[in-house]
């Protein structure tokens, strides 16, 4: 009997000692994850900057479609199974949109109108995707986002054919029924009657209205999402 009880304590002890870990586990991981998924301040509407330029001077690109993406990646940790931090990635090929540019005398890019099917976004995990266009993103409310220029920063003082060019492309991106101001980073090249190159930024769902996903704290997304366009343009 003696022997009965005494298994019946460690078995006991036991539990209650990986209850305490577990518990200890998810406080510092979910502390330092709601600690990321601390509010953030959204910028606010973008304004115009400069005098605008007359279109009729400018070379008007078109968006191509099947040879554009967009792409987000967010982190997510998931405390069960001993899976940690990790990157999810979605993707969606409905990119649609347009823009003015001028490489002499002095590069000018303007008007930048972008419009991104997120009904297609799709991950690793089919229920995922179901999950989060359901559930956050309310795809059947808010089918797209959208974003349009308002500045440009950081062009070079002059452009050849093929160079690779850099700059900062200010404008407010619509989602989830909010508007913000967004920068993207811009890295591509013109060569002849094509342009090529990435679009990057990283936006805050809170932002947007949109609570980060959070499934009964044992699985939950960063706030901060980055946002990457890979395009391909055509002159026309």
């Amino acid at each position: 009997m003696q022997q009965f009880l005494s298994q019946r304590r460690n078995v006991a002890i036991s539990a209650v000692a990986t209850v305490v870990v577990l518990a200890a586990i998810a406080w510092v991981v979910l502390g330092n994850r709601h600690g990321a998924n601390a509010s953030h301040q959204a910028v606010g509407v973008a304004v115009a900057c400069g005098t605008p330029i007359p279109t009729s001077t400018l070379q008007h690109f078109t968006v191509a479609a099947a040879q554009s993406s967009a792409t987000y990646s967010v982190k997510e940790n998931l405390i069960l199974g001993g899976v940690g931090d990790r990157t999810t990635v979605g993707t969606t090929p409905g990119v649609a949109g347009d823009f003015f540019i001028r490489t002499t005398p002095s590069p000018l890019v303007a008007q930048v109108r972008l419009t991104i099917d997120l009904t297609k976004l799709t991950t690793d995990s089919s229920q995922r995707d179901r999950f989060v266009r359901q559930n956050y993103l309310q795809t059947d409310q808010f089918p797209t986002a959208e974003f349009n220029s308002t500045c440009v920063n950081g062009l070079p003082a002059t452009v050849s054919d093929g160079q690779d060019l850099s700059f900062q492309l200010v404008g407010n991106l619509s989602l989830h029924g909010k508007v913000n101001q967004e920068t993207f980073t811009v890295k591509g090249k013109v060569a002849g009657s094509t342009i090529t190159g990435t679009a990057t930024t990283d936006i805050f769902m809170t932002d947007f209205g949109i609570q980060p996903p959070d499934i009964a704290n044992f699985a939950i997304a960063d706030n901060k999402v980055t946002l990457t366009l890979t395009f391909t343009a055509q002159q026309g």
